[in-house]
């Protein structure tokens, strides 16, 4: 799986996602969308590994009713962000760098800026988006699979 896939896979896995998208959010309670924003290359060495950094947003529609919602809301992106930094650990990436599949791993997981990101009509009666920014840092070998 390459990194996207692999961010897909994980964030999956989270308990309380039950519906995850990729660049797309349904507007409903409860749905969330994973938006790739771009990879960057940090560092290769003389033998050809390379060190990476993929930025994704995260958005999350919730219903808001009331502060209560409002609380729970940020309550849930903040364990989704502890657990991510967590769950980075042993997670194996496949890239294909021009036309060769490469191996390698997901190194370290960092997360910012969870927090209401839009409020449709400002209407806090229907469901409001939230979003997370996520970095995922991770390597990939220079020998072929």
């Amino acid at each position: 799986m390459n990194i996207i896939e692999t961010m897909q896979a994980l964030l999956g896995s989270f308990p309380q996602i039950t519906a995850l998208n990729i660049d797309y959010n349904g507007n409903a309670p409860d749905d969330f969308g994973l938006y790739p924003t771009g990879d960057k290359l940090v560092k290769e060495d003389v033998l050809g590994n390379q060190k990476r950094s993929h930025t994704f947003i995260l958005y999350a529609d919730f219903q808001s009713f009331n502060n209560y919602d409002r609380l729970q809301n940020s309550g849930t992106l903040l364990s989704l962000q502890y657990w991510l930094e967590e769950s980075a650990a042993d997670q194996t990436v496949i890239s294909v760098v021009n036309g060769t599949e490469r191996s390698g791993r997901l190194e370290k997981i960092t997360c910012a800026n969870g927090m209401l990101f839009n409020i449709p009509d400002g209407n806090l009666n229907t469901a409001v988006r939230y979003q997370l920014q996520i970095t995922a840092d991770y390597t990939i070998e220079s020998e072929e699979l």
